[in-house]
């Protein structure tokens, strides 16, 4: 079944929605600007061309007027009225008529009718259509002795003045698309760099350990993030109770055990050692080892409760060569039971680390006795501590751990279908894991030039462990 296009695409991040609300808003106001520029531009390119259209009629409105004084009639094709009237942009038309409306000269498509009574100096403006083009029309009337009640109206295209409105809109949005422009980054790293308090309490969180659950430092927090700082404590604390409610429960249970259970194994092996119940003894022996199975079992769960409950606590400077060694040899007279060859590999010098002394060893006992017991009489089982990185390994020449199996191995309880003929509890390596987790070091299941299993328990530095 294929999941829906939505749910495949990442989650926006805080920042994109961020900058997304702070740039919608200036891109917004760009567009009303620029409406609003562009009308108060094409306002004044009408104003400043209404004037200048207004000084051609009037010096149109001369030149007329001096030729029917001086000739009696106007001549359209006059160089005088050529030069007023010629534009590289626009083209221009006049229309003159006397008080009666008769046409003397010009073209007689321009209407009449838009007169300013009263007033001869200043001309009245208005927009019409000729074909297909719009002009601005300027109409004048005044009252002279060559031509009384005289209506002069010169009227051009608007090519000049759209370009001027558009020169002027340019002007001015263009600088403000800029700085829009040049606000994004900047806009985004100051976001980021005000995100940069959940960066770091991300990191603050993500650097921790499972075991570290006191509550996160709310100083320099700014007061936005004091709310989930605050919930973030109250469900650590709420986790923290309910892992010291389960150590509990699990370490006065296993307490409570051991006494019945060292009761238990007293009485079978009282009755082992009475001849009159000789035909109980394989009775009583499978008794016995499943006492001792319990008993261990108890034990382990002690152990790791204890190592749940030391977390990071006691911490000291150890020599993990010393240690790994001292550790081997507890192991050599079971290894020589079962003609194992139990080695040590490792430098001479110390190798010093930061650790509990009592935990490691409890983790280092887990992994070589397990591999002890996975691995058949006469084989090989070695013991090695490394420099650089510190680290401590055991490998040995068993059956191994399959590819699939290695992911589940460190689960608490878990035993693979090939240890179920061996004694144990399927707690060893959950501890040793609980341990590494404590220590900040890192716990790795791989196959040995053995044949057999490799475990690794590598801490982070020499200078990280003596911190």
């Amino acid at each position: 079944m294929n999941r829906a296009p939505e749910t495949l695409r990442s989650p926006p991040t805080l920042s994109r929605i961020l900058l997304a609300w702070l740039l919608a808003p200036l891109f917004v106001l760009l567009v009303v600007s620029g409406f609003l520029t562009y009308r108060y531009a094409a306002h004044l390119a009408e104003t400043e061309r209404d004037l200048a259209l207004e000084e051609v009629t009037d010096d149109v409105k001369d030149d007329v007027i001096a030729e029917l004084k001086s000739k009696g009639s106007i001549d359209p094709g006059s160089l005088t009225l050529h030069l007023l009237l010629s534009d590289n942009r626009d083209h221009r038309y006049f229309a003159v008529y006397d008080d009666s409306g008769v046409l003397l000269g010009g073209d007689p498509r321009l209407p009449r009718g838009q007169t300013s009574p009263g007033n001869t100096e200043r001309a009245l403006f208005s927009t019409i259509a000729l074909g297909d083009d719009a002009l601005r029309l300027a109409t004048m009337k005044g009252d002279e002795d060559a031509i009384p009640g005289y209506e002069i109206l010169v009227a051009e295209t608007m090519t000049r003045r759209n370009h001027l409105a558009l020169r002027l809109s340019r002007a001015v949005l263009i600088p403000q698309a800029l700085v829009i422009l040049l606000a994004i980054p900047l806009v985004l790293y100051g976001i980021r760099r005000g995100l940069r308090p959940i960066d770091m309490l991300r990191n603050t969180i993500t650097r921790r350990s499972p075991q570290e659950l006191n509550d996160l430092s709310s100083s320099g927090t700014p007061r936005e993030l004091l709310p989930v700082v605050a919930a973030l404590n109250g469900l650590l604390l709420r986790v923290r109770t309910a892992q010291e409610e389960q150590r509990r429960f699990t370490t006065d249970a296993a307490h409570q055990i051991k006494t019945p259970l060292a009761s238990l194994k007293a009485e079978i092996d009282l009755a082992l050692s009475d001849p009159a119940h000789a035909c109980a003894q394989p009775v009583l022996q499978r008794l016995g080892a499943d006492a001792n199975r319990l008993a261990h079992l108890v034990q382990q769960l002690l152990a790791l409760a204890h190592t749940e409950a030391q977390g990071r606590s006691g911490l000291t400077l150890l020599d993990l060569t010393e240690l790994a060694k001292e550790i081997t040899e507890a192991f050599l007279p079971i290894a020589d039971a079962h003609h194992i060859d139990l080695g040590f590999d490792g430098p001479e010098h110390t190798i010093p680390i930061r650790g509990n002394a009592v935990l490691l060893r409890e983790a280092m006992k887990n992994l070589v006795d397990n591999a002890l017991k996975f691995t058949p009489d006469g084989g090989t089982v070695t013991v090695s501590v490394d420099d650089t990185p510190p680290g401590f390994s055991v490998a040995d020449s068993g059956p191994g751990i399959p590819q699939e199996e290695r992911a589940h191995v460190l689960q608490r309880f878990h035993r693979s279908h090939d240890s179920a003929a061996i004694e144990g509890s399927g707690l060893g390596l959950a501890i040793v894991q609980q341990v590494a987790l404590s220590h900040t070091a890192n716990l790795h299941v791989g196959e040995s030039a053995l044949g057999g299993a490799l475990f690794s328990l590598t801490f982070e530095d020499r200078a990280a462990g003596q911190s």
